[in-house]
């Protein structure tokens, strides 16, 4: 069983004049065939003010009801998750999510994200809101940054301390991070400025990740986009280690936002050729492929 723990639904197109395919059901499954997966979990896109694009005002069908009604019509192949933003509910500390996170169970969501509101992971409406999906048994999906502008996810400083401080204070909730602040902290030395991009070179020191991966059971990896891959693939020999170390912490997953040839994401054929070259046991590969995600997902 293999699952594609992050995919999206709709027009990401930041201008709709751009010459790229959006994503549909349709088309998703037909790249699901064709690379071989079996199922995909689909991230609600447009919870959050910072990351909504003219298809949330202009499409029809883009709401996130509207994706959650329609996804299950392909249930078979697509696991549902529902999304919120910690600034819901009243825009407080103490906001009751029971209403959406009933509806979304209602629906047959089995998780919850991706979450990309732009305030601090630490912050107390954002580990109110964790703290509810973990009581209900769902896991969360979130995209993690730094502090500077212009961009949107939960926030941190170099380190991860707000990430850790989530982790320590909704231990019930298991949390699946995404996302360049997320995958910087693969490596040490990281300035405010790299919790935003894509650093390369090698692992000369373990990060903040590693760490808290050894210490907190609820944390786990979202290998998706160019944060993931190219954390995963910017040291040939500290990757394979990290995926071999953490094999029942890590999730396949692309985060494909097109439906062109351009949009396609090289995370499944990274893993295979992993696996044939002996660097991956398939006992790992089948762990971080698909199991981890059955695990996290529970009982249908």
């Amino acid at each position: 069983m293999i699952i594609d723990f992050h995919t999206h639904i709709g027009d990401l197109r930041a201008r709709l004049t751009d010459a790229r395919e959006p994503v549909t059901f349709e088309n998703m499954i037909a790249r699901l065939d064709e690379e071989g997966i079996d199922q995909a979990v689909l991230l609600p896109i447009y919870s959050a003010p910072e990351a909504i694009y003219p298809g949330f005002i202009l499409n029809e069908g883009a709401s996130i009801r509207d994706q959650i009604v329609a996804a299950a019509r392909y249930s078979e192949r697509i696991i549902c998750f529902g999304n919120l933003d910690p600034r819901w509910a009243g825009n407080s500390r103490g906001g009751d999510y029971g209403a959406y996170l009933d509806w979304f169970i209602a629906h047959g969501c089995r998780g919850i994200g991706e979450v990309t509101a732009n305030i601090p992971f630490d912050d107390l409406r954002t580990v109110n809101m964790f703290r509810q999906c973990g009581e209900r048994g769902l896991c969360v999906v979130l995209h993690g940054v730094g502090f500077e502008p212009g961009t949107y996810g939960l926030q941190d400083d170099p380190g991860a301390p707000r990430l850790e401080r989530l982790l320590r204070e909704a231990p019930r909730t298991n949390v699946v991070g995404h996302g360049p602040g997320f995958w910087a902290e693969i490596a040490a030395g990281l300035t405010p400025y790299d919790k935003m991009g894509y650093p390369t070179g090698p692992v000369a020191e373990e990060g903040a990740l590693p760490r808290l991966l050894r210490a907190y059971p609820n944390l786990y990896c979202d290998m998706s986009a160019g944060s993931g891959f190219g954390a995963l693939t910017r040291d040939p020999d500290y990757g394979p280690r990290f995926l071999d170390e953490f094999q029942d912490r890590v999730l396949f997953a692309t985060d494909v936002c097109f439906a062109d040839a351009e949009g396609r994401m090289p995370h499944l054929g990274h893993l295979r050729d992993l696996l044939a070259s002996g660097k991956l046991s398939r006992r790992a590969f089948d762990k971080i492929t698909g199991e981890n995600a059955l695990k996290l997902l529970g009982p249908k």
